[in-house]
């Protein structure tokens, strides 16, 4: 038994690693040119979509949780306060659709549901951090720009996915020991 555990550590240890440096890169490449204030691709994101489609709805939570103490330590408060409300809503969102759909909703439903919830509860979060309600007109851009987030890493997830079965195989092991 301790053996198991010992892989399901490790295998969350190594997916979290990913999680962290793709938050990073994300935070250091400007995307002033590109993008909206405040919009990012959200690639951390497709670790805890993996984890929740793979492993299940409590691994999802956990990594989402360990992203956000990630970004606390790294950001600041306020950046992580943003990312546990959006992270574990957008969470929550995903897996009230799968089981709403009886786990039939494709990822990309599944990734765009999780990338609009994630921006409406920061730009909740942010409303009350700042004690103006202000900030939701900026709620149409946000929806959109979640639309279009959640279609690319649900189509990075896919591709992803398609490449490395050695990881769902190693993932379906980890999901099979609970």
């Amino acid at each position: 038994m301790k053996n198991k555990k010992s892989n399901t550590i490790a295998f969350l240890g190594m997916f979290f690693a990913v999680a962290m440096v793709l938050n990073y890169i994300e935070a250091v490449i400007p995307t002033s040119a590109f993008l909206p204030p405040g919009v990012k691709l959200g690639l951390s994101n497709i670790v805890t979509m993996y984890c929740l489609f793979f492993l299940g709805a409590k691994y999802a939570v956990m990594m989402s949780a360990f992203k956000s103490f990630f970004v606390l330590l790294t950001r600041g408060v306020t950046a992580g306060m943003l990312s546990f409300s959006g992270g574990v809503s957008s969470v929550i969102v995903m897996i009230i659709v799968m089981t709403l759909t009886r786990k039939k909703a494709s990822y990309l439903i599944l990734s765009i549901a999780g990338a609009v919830t994630h921006n409406v509860a920061q730009i909740i979060v942010a409303s009350l951090l700042t004690q103006t309600s202000l900030i939701v007109y900026y709620m149409p851009v946000l929806i959109v720009s979640g639309v279009m987030a959640g279609s690319a890493t649900s189509v990075i997830l896919k591709v992803f996915m398609d490449r490395v079965s050695v990881l769902r195989d190693m993932s379906e092991n980890i999901r099979a020991k609970k």
